[in-house]
């Protein structure tokens, strides 16, 4: 194990989770690793659906993942090792909720026995300075992985566990929005135990309120998982059920007629640093097939297709909406630009974006001259000086600023 006063600038990259936006995180992972300034030794961590870590032993570098694909973090994950990293060991890894400090000197403990072996799990706390969670969704960006982060005192990259949960919750987040004076579209939220306890009235409800057709999308989720649109009461039920699998809570929100525009977040809530828009017109609605098929039919313009008053306008607003939720790190903030209306409504924020090949994020940076590795390194670097100040009041414990 490294001494725990020689782990500067060691970063854990981790990727996979238990999550149904699994395989995009693989995507967006290789981007991060692939990026990743050379002044950082980096810690590739898979996490497979059961919740298991696993970490190829040693460290590395950006140039080390040149050749890697998404199959070989897929490796990772299964707890083997890629051909380009032959001669390492895949270990079985942990990332315990408690100061480094104080778990070095019983690390020799932590193994796994069985009747047939004995093994030895790497403490990741000993090793990584700080996390760097390229994890979608659930389990990921919702506050609970943030959690243990801040349990184990550790430097994390991405917002904390208030605006991680502000962030999975699109009903929390639209009326934070709305308070602020923002423009949310109509919708109605469905708890589980209406659907399963009282489903004629729920539906009676939503086609009262919203009417058809509608959409329909699960309240914690991203990458457009679980979304459809229903035009009749028996699509409704069989998307509110399926958008129910997936989270405790689903929205159903009136159309929109217009096109997707979002603005890149950096930095934080009292600073944020807000890209230009990009635009995102499709035919139909932005289905999770349509966001990452690499025969998409839907069009990207960047900047938007806006005049310069309307996208001072939308930037404005992107900039109250990460003030009131408290954002940091990297984001992304989608709004419609409503045909009809000539209006902007506020539609969600993502705290970890994705950073596939054809991703929105990365481009509305690059557009504004800032490359992958200049906001990689803005990021860690955020991480690291948060946990500088989180130092000073930690669990309230009385400290002198």
């Amino acid at each position: 194990m490294v001494n725990v006063g020689n782990i500067e600038k060691k970063v854990a990259v981790l990727f996979g989770g238990r999550s149904s936006e699994h395989e995009i995180s693989l995507r967006s992972a290789l981007f991060i690793l692939k990026n990743i300034p050379e002044k950082y030794q980096i810690i590739p961590v898979g996490i497979n659906r059961s919740g298991m870590y696993f970490s190829l032993e040693g460290f590395f570098k950006s140039k080390d993942f040149s050749e890697s694909t998404v199959e070989d973090l897929a490796i990772i994950i299964a707890g083997k090792v890629p051909k380009n990293f032959s001669g390492k060991r895949n270990l079985k890894s942990l990332l315990l909720p408690y100061i480094a400090s104080e778990i070095q000197n019983d690390s020799p403990h932590f193994t796994y026995s069985s009747s047939s072996n004995q093994e030895k799990y790497r403490i990741l706390n000993l090793d990584a300075s700080c996390f760097f969670p390229v994890l979608h969704g659930q389990n990921g960006e919702d506050g609970r992985l943030q959690g243990l982060f801040e349990l184990a005192e550790v430097a994390y990259v991405g917002c904390d566990i208030r605006s991680s949960v502000v962030g999975i919750d699109k009903d929390l987040q639209k009326r934070l929005a709305r308070e602020a004076g923002v423009g949310v579209a109509k919708y109605e939220v469905v708890d589980i135990e209406a659907f399963e306890t009282n489903l004629q009235n729920t539906l009676d409800c939503i086609e009262k309120n919203i009417g058809y057709p509608c959409f329909i999308k699960p309240n914690a989720l991203g990458s457009a998982v679980g979304t459809g649109r229903a035009k009749s009461r028996g699509e409704l039920e069989k998307l509110l059920k399926e958008a129910l699998s997936f989270d405790q809570k689903a929205l159903v929100e009136e159309p929109m007629v217009g096109t997707e525009v979002e603005c890149a977040f950096l930095g934080t809530a009292y600073a944020p640093r807000i890209t230009v828009a990009g635009e995102i017109a499709t035919k139909d609605f932005y289905s999770y097939e349509e966001k990452y098929a690499s025969a998409s039919e839907a069009e990207q313009f960047i900047p938007a297709r806006l005049s310069p008053e309307r996208m001072k306008e939308l930037c404005e607003m992107a900039r109250k909406v990460a003030t009131i939720t408290g954002i940091s790190g990297l984001c992304r903030i989608d709004f419609w630009n409503c045909k009809n209306s000539n209006q902007f409504i506020f539609n969600e924020i993502n705290t970890l974006p994705g950073l596939t090949s054809i991703s929105m994020f990365p481009k509305l940076w690059e557009q504004e001259g800032v490359m992958g590795a200049q906001w990689i390194e803005e990021t860690i670097e955020g991480a690291y000086l948060r946990k500088k100040r989180m130092d000073k009041c930690q669990y309230g414990i009385k400290a002198s600023i």
